[in-house]
C-alpha cells in the first residue's frame, strides 16, 4: 500500500516544538541517555517503569516482556518450535540463539570503524592486517606498534539509522545494505531510493528506539509522551514505541496532532492506544483555565478536576457562550471528585431548553432579545409531553426544570443580559417562576438501602468478586459495607488508616473530600479492623521499599510501580460481579384469590451499586435506634436534615404492618380487641401518630398523658394496671423480657437478708403483676398459634417493620449504650 506523506511545515517557525522541548525535564532526558544530535532513546535496564528484567534464557540479555521471563525473540522461538513446551522447560533446555546483537566497534583503540563479525572483533581493514599481513593472535595484534586506529567511513545514509558504514564505497551500514539488495532482488529497485532512505526503519536493537529522521516537533512530542507516561507510572516498551516512530516517518507527519483515524489504520492496537492517550497529553500541555474556557469542550484537568465538560449540545451561540461563563463561575465552587457529574447535568438541562427553542421558534432562538415568556411555556409543555410519552421520567423532568430555573437566575446575576454581553436584551420574563416547577413525584420505594436478604447473599459471594476482579475490589466492597463511607473515600484510604484510641477502641481515618473535611474518624469493629490489617500486610509485601506514609491501602494494579496510586473505583468490577450472581430473591406479600401470600420475587440488580452500601449502612443504624445526632456524626453530614432522610420506612410497608399487628391487639387483661379491616383506615394510622404515646410494653391512649408526651401519668411504669393501656403482638418480645426481669428481681430481693423488711416489701414485684404479665403473654401466644404458617410469617415480617419505627419509649429512663453491631455477617 502506498502511503502519502502529510504536508510538511517549516520547523524553524514551529513555536510548539520549542514549547515541548522546554517542557522536557533534563533529569528525565539524562535517564534516557538522550542526545539531541544522536536522537536515540536508550531505555534504562533497572528503572521501575521503563526498565525490563533480562530474559531468563541462558546467554540472552535482552529485555523480557512475556510474564517478565522471555524476550520477544525467545518467546517467538518458543511458539514456533511447536513442541508445546512450557516457559519453565524452555528456559531450562534452551540457550541463546545468536543473531544480531547490534553494532560494536573495532577492538583497536580509537578505531572509528565497526567490527566485521562478533568473533573477529576487528574492522575489515584491521582483520586483513591481523590475518594476512602480521598473522598474529588478537592479543598480540592489539599490542603491535604497527597497528594504528583508522577513521570512520561515516554514518549510514538511511535517515533513521545511526550505525556506521563498513566501506567507503557503500553508503549504508551492513544491515541496510543487505535490505537494499533484497529490495533489488525482489523487483522493488524502481522505488525511489531517496524516499527509501527517508522511510526505511532503523535496525531494531534491544532497549533502543531511534527517532532520527523525524521532525524536531515529533521527536519532542514522543519524548514528552514518554515523560508523562513515566511520571504517571505507565510502562512504555521499546517494541511499542519503535513501530509508532517508523509509521510517523513513513507518513512524514509534521506532528502527532496531524494524524487522523485514517492515518492510524496501519498501526497496531497498542500503538493506536498510545496515540489516543498521547493526543490527550499534548492537548493538556500549556492548557489553562483562560485558554480552556474558550473551547466548546473543556478538559477539566485545566481546572484541577477530571473528565470533560461539553457545551456542543447547546445550539444557540449566545446561549452557549453564556453557559461557558456560568460554568467558569460555577466550577471553582464545586467540591469533591465528581465535579463533572454536578455541572454537566445543568448544561444538559439548558441543552433541553435550547432544543425546545430550536424546534419551536422560526429563528431557532438565536436572538436573545426576541425570546419571551411564551418560549418558557413552550419548554415546560414540551417537558410535560416528553414525560407523558415515556421519553423522560417525572424525576428527570423535575430536575431539569429546577436546573434551568437555577441557571437562568444565575445568568441574570452574572450580568450576562446587559449591553455587550452574550445574552444582551434578554427580556425579564424569560425565566421560570416557582409555580412553574412541578410537584415532587410520589416515591413509594423504601429508599436506596438494600434488603437484608440481598446483603446476606452479597456477603456470601465476596470470594467470587475477588476471583473475577482483584483482592482490592473485595476489600473495598467489604469496607463500603462495614463503614458506609463514600466509594471515593474508601478508594483513597492511606495505608496507615487504622488507629487505636487511648481507650483501646479502633477508628478508621479517612478524608471527606466532598465537604473538604479532612482527617475524619469513624469507630469500627474488630472484624472490620481485621480486614484492614490483612490488607496492610499484603500491600507491605507488595511494595516493601515504599515508605508507609506514601502507600495506599488499596493500590492500583496498573501504572503504579511504588504503590502510591489508589484504585480509581470498582464500579465496573462490582457491576460485573453482581450481574454474574444468581437472582436475589426477597419475600413479598401478594394477593392470591383474595388472600395474602408470601412469594419470593427477584430483586432488581440495577439497584445494587457501590453507593447503595452507604444508604444501607445508615438505614441499619437508623433501624437499630441510633439517635439522629449520633448517626449524623457517623455519616459525616453537616445538616441533620440530611441524616433524618434515613429514618424512614416506606409508607406502604408501614401501613400494611400497622394493619396486621393492630388486628392482633389486646387490652391489659389479655382480651383480644377485635377490629374489622374496614376500621383500619386512615383514621387508625393518624391515631397512632397523634392519639397515643409509646410506653414500655404497649401504648397509652389517655388524652392528658398523650398531650404531655407521656410525662403526666401518676401510674408510671405500672401500665398493666391502667385501663388506658393496650398492647399488640409486636410488643411480645418486650413483655417476655419484662416478665424475666420481674422474676429475677423477686429472687434477688428474697435473698437480700441485709435489707429492711419495709424496703424489701416496697421493691418486691407483686404477684398480681407477675400473673397479669404471664396471662397477657399466654393469650398473645395462643392467638399466634391459631395462625397458619403463611399468616404467621406475614405477622413476623409486620412485627419487624413496626419495631423498626419504634425509636423511643416516652416516660421511661434511658441509659447510654455503645453503637450496635450492625455489620453484616460473612461466610466462613
Amino acid at each position: 500500500m502506498t502511503v502519502m506523506p502529510l504536508p510538511m511545515v517549516r520547523e524553524a517557525e514551529d513555536a510548539r516544538a520549542q514549547e515541548l522541548i522546554n517542557a522536557l525535564d533534563t533529569g528525565f532526558l539524562k535517564l534516557l541517555n538522550w542526545d539531541w544530535d544522536l536522537r536515540v532513546i536508550f531505555f534504562p535496564r533497572s528503572h521501575p517503569v521503563l526498565g525490563m528484567p533480562d530474559c531468563q534464557v541462558d546467554g540472552c540479555g535482552k529485555g523480557a516482556y512475556q510474564g517478565g521471563r522471555l524476550c520477544c525473540a525467545c518467546y517467538s522461538r518458543l511458539k514456533k518450535s511447536g513442541t508445546g513446551q512450557s516457559v519453565e522447560d524452555f528456559i531450562k533446555t534452551t540457550k541463546k540463539s545468536w543473531g544480531s546483537i547490534g553494532q560494536e566497534f573495532c577492538r583497536v583503540p580509537d578505531c572509528g570503524r565497526p567490527w566485521a563479525t562478533r568473533n573477529a572483533a576487528l574492522c575489515n581493514a584491521h582483520l586483513f592486517q591481523q590475518r594476512k599481513s602480521l598473522k598474529l593472535t588478537l592479543e598480540e595484534f592489539l599490542r603491535h606498534p604497527a597497528v594504528k586506529p583508522l577513521p570512520s567511513f561515516g554514518e549510514c545514509e538511511v535517515a533513521a539509522c545511526y550505525r556506521h558504514r563498513h566501506s567507503p564505497t557503500i553508503v549504508y551500514c551492513d544491515a541496510h545494505h543487505k535490505r537494499r539488495r533484497v529490495a533489488i532482488l525482489e523487483g522493488r529497485a524502481d522505488e525511489d531510493e531517496e524516499r527509501w532512505r527517508l522511510t526505511c526503519p532503523a535496525v531494531a536493537a534491544d532497549r533502543e528506539v531511534s527517532l532520527r529522521g523525524l521532525p524536531t516537533r515529533v521527536v519532542a512530542e514522543l519524548l514528552y509522551i514518554v515523560q508523562v507516561r513515566t511520571a504517571n507510572g505507565v510502562k512504555t516498551r521499546d517494541f511499542w514505541l519503535r513501530p509508532l516512530g517508523d509509521w510517523l516517518r513513513v507518513l512524514a507527519a509534521p506532528s502527532l496532532e496531524a494524524l487522523s483515524d485514517l492515518d492510524q489504520a496501519g498501526l497496531s492496537v497498542q500503538c493506536r492506544s498510545m496515540v489516543k492517550a498521547s493526543l490527550k497529553f499534548l492537548q493538556r500541555l500549556g492548557a489553562s483555565p483562560e485558554t480552556e474556557r474558550l473551547k466548546d469542550t473543556w478538559d477539566l484537568t485545566a481546572f484541577g478536576h477530571t473528565g470533560t465538560l461539553t457545551f456542543t449540545s447547546i445550539h444557540q451561540e449566545p446561549l452557549r457562550e453564556a453557559m461557558k461563563v456560568w460554568a467558569y463561575d460555577d466550577v471553582p465552587r464545586r467540591r469533591g471528585q465528581g465535579v463533572r457529574s454536578c455541572v454537566q447535568p445543568r448544561v444538559a438541562a439548558m441543552a433541553m431548553l435550547s432544543e425546545s427553542l430550536r424546534l419551536q421558534r422560526n429563528d431557532g432562538g438565536h436572538i436573545p432579545a426576541l425570546l419571551s415568556r411564551t418560549d418558557i411555556v413552550n419548554f415546560l409543555n414540551r417537558a410535560a409531553f416528553l414525560t407523558e410519552n415515556g421519553k423522560i421520567s417525572a424525576r428527570k423532568r423535575l430536575n431539569t426544570i429546577r436546573c434551568v430555573r437555577q441557571v437562568l437566575s444565575r445568568l441574570w446575576g452574572l450580568g450576562l443580559t446587559g449591553p455587550g454581553q452574550a445574552l444582551a436584551g434578554l427580556p425579564p420574563d424569560f425565566t421560570i417562576f416557582p409555580e412553574d416547577v412541578p410537584d415532587e413525584p410520589e416515591d413509594t420505594e423504601s429508599g436506596k438501602d438494600l434488603p437484608d436478604e440481598v446483603m446476606r447473599q452479597l456477603c456470601d459471594n465476596l470470594d467470587l468478586l475477588e476471583e473475577s476482579s482483584s483482592r482490592e475490589s473485595r476489600v473495598c466492597t467489604e469496607l463500603l459495607i462495614d463503614t458506609g463511607r463514600r466509594p471515593d473515600e474508601i478508594c483513597q484510604l492511606k495505608w496507615d488508616c487504622l488507629e487505636r484510641d487511648p481507650d483501646g477502641s479502633l477508628a478508621l481515618l479517612y478524608d471527606n473530600h466532598k465537604a473538604y473535611r479532612l482527617g475524619r474518624r469513624l469507630p469500627v469493629g474488630k472484624a472490620t479492623a481485621a480486614v484492614i490489617t490483612e490488607q496492610q500486610e499484603r500491600v507491605r509485601q507488595w511494595f516493601p521499599d515504599t515508605p508507609v506514609s506514601e502507600l495506599k491501602l488499596l493500590p492500583s494494579g496498573r501504572a503504579n510501580p511504588e504503590g502510591t496510586k489508589p484504585i480509581k473505583g470498582i464500579s465496573d468490577a462490582h457491576r460485573a460481579w453482581v450481574d454474574s450472581l444468581p437472582d436475589f430473591l426477597i419475600p413479598v406479600v401478594v394477593e392470591v384469590d383474595g388472600q395474602p401470600v408470601t412469594k419470593l420475587i427477584p430483586f432488581d440488580k440495577s439497584k445494587i451499586f457501590a453507593y447503595a452500601y452507604r444508604h444501607t449502612y445508615a438505614q441499619r443504624h437508623a433501624d437499630a435506634n441510633v439517635r439522629p445526632d449520633v448517626l449524623k456524626d457517623l455519616m459525616d453530614h453537616r445538616q441533620l436534615s440530611t441524616t433524618q432522610g434515613y429514618y424512614r420506612v416506606s409508607q406502604e410497608r408501614r401501613r400494611e404492618a400497622v394493619d396486621r399487628v393492630t388486628a392482633l391487639q389486646f387490652d391489659r387483661h389479655g382480651n383480644r380487641v377485635w377490629r374489622k379491616a374496614q376500621g383500619l383506615m386512615d383514621s387508625e394510622h393518624v391515631r397512632r401518630a397523634i392519639g397515643e404515646v409509646a410506653t414500655a410494653y404497649g401504648v397509652c391512649k389517655e388524652p392528658s398523658n398523650v398531650a404531655a408526651g407521656g410525662q403526666s401519668c401518676p401510674l408510671r411504669f405500672r401500665c398493666l394496671g391502667c385501663e388506658h393501656f393496650n398492647t399488640d403482638v409486636s410488643y411480645l418480645p418486650d413483655l417476655e423480657v419484662y416478665l424475666a426481669d420481674l422474676l429475677r428481681s423477686r429472687e434477688r430481693l428474697r435473698s437480700a437478708f441485709e435489707a429492711d423488711d419495709w424496703a424489701r416489701s416496697e421493691a418486691m414485684p407483686s404477684e398480681e403483676e407477675i400473673r397479669k404479665v404471664r396471662r397477657l403473654i399466654t393469650r398473645v401466644k395462643a392467638d399466634l398459634d391459631d395462625l397458619n404458617a403463611e399468616e404467621r410469617t406475614q405477622i413476623e415480617q409486620a412485627i419487624s417493620v413496626v419495631r423498626k419505627t419504634r425509636t423511643v419509649m416516652l416516660g421511661m429512663p434511658r441509659v447510654g449504650q455503645p453503637l450496635p453491631d450492625v455489620r453484616p455477617r460473612r461466610s466462613a
